[in-house]
């Protein structure tokens, strides 16, 4: 399995990363858990056997799919070699191209013709046309992101200034503390953090500060035991109580399971 980023040049305020992951024929079968990334996005599927498995539910993976917010793990499956070439945007961007309901895509791979067939078809020519150049496959996509009309409000506006507090806190603050700062009682800021970018405020804060404990810990910045009271966990239970919520797996569990793909994202 080789994960590979790409700049992100022009839309670096709607795109978090550009990537591209292939499978070789010696790697195949594999199955690895896949975690709450705190991204929605998109990725288009080269070849056939790839697959999720979400509470017993499979779901096949073919051509454009629209990958949403998720709050808990499930399964990746490749039988086939073959590779992906996707986008993971900010958090309100998808819903600002589409203006779709995010949490109608929460913990769900679906096709992307089903939020927006024009712009899925005008994706998918670029997908096959550039897919043996991703740096210009990307910067068509870029050209593409670049003049899409925007949907634009102050609710939006609101809800991009909380994601920018969280984002700078490393998630080690409470809803509470955003309330003090937004216009919105809790009620509407749940309503337009669902709408926008597909989970809760609370959900979210929880994922953001659990992900940046598992990137600190990937890059080696610091010891796992003293991460833990870095990130505001009271003790190693209530770590593991969170770990297990995302992963569904017991910490001691990610040094022996396969955790590949999310291991790999952690380092970048």
């Amino acid at each position: 399995m080789n994960l590979t980023y790409f700049d992100v040049k022009e839309t670096s305020h709607l795109v978090e990363e550009f990537y591209h992951i292939s499978y070789t024929k010696e790697e195949t079968p594999l199955k690895t858990t896949m975690i709450p990334y705190g991204v929605s996005g998109l990725t288009y599927i080269f070849g056939k056997g790839q697959k999720t498995l979400n509470n017993n539910v499979e779901t096949k993976l073919e051509k454009l799919v629209i990958n949403g917010q998720f709050t808990k793990s499930y399964d990746f499956i490749v039988d086939e070699p073959g590779f992906s070439i996707g986008v993971n945007f900010k958090p309100t961007t998808l819903h600002k191209i589409t203006n779709a309901d995010l949490s109608m895509f929460t913990n769900k791979n679906s096709s992307f013709k089903i939020l927006n067939e024009q712009l899925s078809t005008n994706l998918e020519k670029i997908f096959l046309t550039y897919k043996e150049d991703k740096n210009l496959l990307f910067s068509k996509l870029e050209e593409l992101f670049l003049t899409l009309k925007l949907a634009n409000n102050k609710k939006i506006e609101i809800v991009d200034e909380t994601l920018e507090m969280i984002k700078e806190e490393e998630g080690l603050l409470s809803v509470n503390d955003l309330l003090k700062k937004v216009p919105f009682s809790q009620k509407t800021l749940e309503n337009n953090f669902k709408k926008m970018v597909g989970l809760t405020p609370s959900k979210y804060i929880r994922i953001q500060r659990f992900l940046n404990l598992m990137k600190k810990y990937e890059n080696n910045t610091i010891d796992f035991k003293d991460l833990i009271y870095m990130y505001n966990y009271y003790d190693e239970s209530h770590f593991a109580k969170d770990f297990k919520s995302f992963t569904s797996k017991l910490p001691k569990d990610y040094f022996t399971e396969d955790f590949s793909i999310m291991k790999e994202a952690f380092k970048k």
